[in-house]
Parts: structure tokens; sequence; C-alpha cells
């Protein structure tokens, strides 16, 4: 989710725990604008006949935190990448990590560009 005016978080659904998660490398508990956007999600999910009006909100920790700079997209994506392979133990990635996962993912998306340009 876009937090603030230049920022991103993961907001996760925990729907079997029935609670809500926010990863955010900035640990911004007191964002005005999370809230609102469990708030919208707790409206949709009412649509699909799933009650989330009592869910908690969380932020899990440990959750690596970003030093100054523009991480804040690095971060969000390898919580993501985390979660989805289910490495979540501590989440085991740093500060110290970021300039290699952006090479990783300059030549990830390379990579595809071009095993995409053979099937055109």
């Amino acid at each position: 989710m876009h937090v603030g005016t230049n920022h991103w978080a993961l907001l996760v659904i925990h729907i079997k725990e029935k609670e809500f998660h926010v990863y955010d490398s900035l640990r911004s508990k007191h964002r005005a604008d999370i809230p609102q956007y469990v708030e919208e999600l707790k409206r949709y999910l009412k649509g699909k006949h799933i009650d989330a009006d009592k869910w908690p909100l969380r932020y899990p920790d440990p959750c690596p935190q970003q030093g100054s700079g523009d991480d804040y997209r690095i971060f969000t994506c390898k919580y993501m990448e985390c979660l989805a392979r289910r490495d979540i133990q501590d989440l085991p990635f740093s500060q110290d990590d970021m300039p290699l996962m952006r090479v990783k993912m300059a030549l990830h998306f390379i990579k595809a560009y071009f095993n995409g340009q053979g099937r055109s």
C-alpha cells in the first residue's frame, strides 16, 4: 500500500488468524492512513461475507527496518517474497542486504524482459 506521500508498506490479511499485519520498514505505527486502509478492507470483506470488524491490526516483530534513503520499495518486495516463500523466521534480510537486493531485482526484470522478447 502507498502510505503518506512517498512510502510503501505491506498490508497482509490473515483470514485464518483473523488479523491484519502491517510490514513497514519505517515502523510508522501512528500513520493515520494505515488504519484507514484497514477500514476500507473491512468494508470490502464484509461485502464478501467475512466479518472482520473486530480483527486486530498488528505490526509483526521483528520486522527489518530501513536506514535512510528510498529502500522502502525493496523492503516491501522482500517482505512479500519472504511471506510467499514462508521464510518469515525473523525475516532474513536487513538494510545491509539492499545493494545486493537491488542488483538481483534488476537482473530478474532484465531476464524477464528478454525472455518475453523471444515469445513475441
